[in-house]
């Protein structure tokens, strides 16, 4: 599914499948950068609190290595919302170069222009990159605990549908590298959170004795899943964020003190 590629030094990962439909979905892994310990390697979050002209070095390459150009390129603040957002043209360079610029009070962009690319920051939170086969247009939305409780897909699904009038038949999903259910210990108050919403019967958490599990891809899914999207369109990444430390960062892992890996949404035509 998720291919690990390299440029020169930088690793990052890439599903080429979706090239067939004119998209291409990258993710960045560590590797290739000039952070220093605890960022080691490629850190492209100018929100930690690591050196911004490091992030800035790191962020060139990255965007040289990708063969992405920087001035089309649009961030959002992500701030564990469900607010979503279509971006036009005037939105372009939006924190490319810094946080501040990014687009605020965002977790999910969408976009109709072809010249766009979407790009998200990750340490653990699912990153979904939504793609409308027929029509071309695209979204890449941050989905943590927060977003998913609060249907940050579903908000970007009915989006699609009802005021770009996609067909949900027609629509591609693909969850990139996050945190797997046996690394993302939750309280019993927060499962109840969700169980309370959504329906209990999914298996979407763990429990194991008084100990509980959450899994934000597999409660996504089943969300994709209920609201018309194929099965066979879905594209799901088993890569664990916290397992992988050589490729990845994880904010749980690192106790918050940790880099970001960037995803990245454009078409591929």
């Amino acid at each position: 599914m998720f291919e690990i590629k390299q440029n020169n030094d930088l690793k990052y990962l890439k599903l080429n499948k979706l090239e067939e439909y004119g998209f291409k979905v990258i993710f960045s892994t560590r590797i290739g950068g000039y952070s220093k310990p605890p960022f080691e390697s490629l850190n492209l979050g100018f929100h930690t609190e690591d050196k911004n002209e490091i992030i800035r070095k790191n962020r060139v390459k990255t965007y040289e290595n990708l063969n992405l150009t920087p001035d089309n390129i649009i961030f959002a603040e992500q701030i564990h919302s469900n607010n979503i957002k279509l971006v036009n043209s005037s939105d372009k360079g939006s924190g490319v170069y810094n946080y501040s610029s990014s687009l605020k009070n965002i977790d999910g962009l969408i976009s109709t222009d072809k010249s766009i690319i979407l790009g998200g920051l990750f340490a653990d939170c699912v990153p979904i990159y939504i793609m409308d086969k027929t029509q071309g247009y695209f979204a890449l939305i941050h989905a943590g605990w927060k977003g998913t409780y609060n249907n940050i897909l579903l908000e970007t699904i009915n989006f699609f549908k009802y005021n770009l009038k996609s067909s949900v038949q027609d629509l591609l999903i693909a969850m990139g590298p996050s945190i797997a259910p046996n690394n993302y210990e939750v309280s019993f108050e927060l499962i109840k959170k969700f169980k309370d919403k959504f329906d209990s019967t999914l298996k979407y958490y763990i429990k194991r004795k008084s100990s509980y599990w959450l899994d934000l891809k597999k409660l996504n899914k089943s969300i994709a899943l209920d609201n018309g999207i194929k099965n066979e369109n879905l594209y799901i990444s088993k890569s664990c964020t916290f397992e992988n430390e050589k490729l990845f960062y994880s904010y749980r892992r690192d106790s918050g003190t940790t880099g970001r890996m960037a995803a990245f949404l454009t078409s591929s035509g």
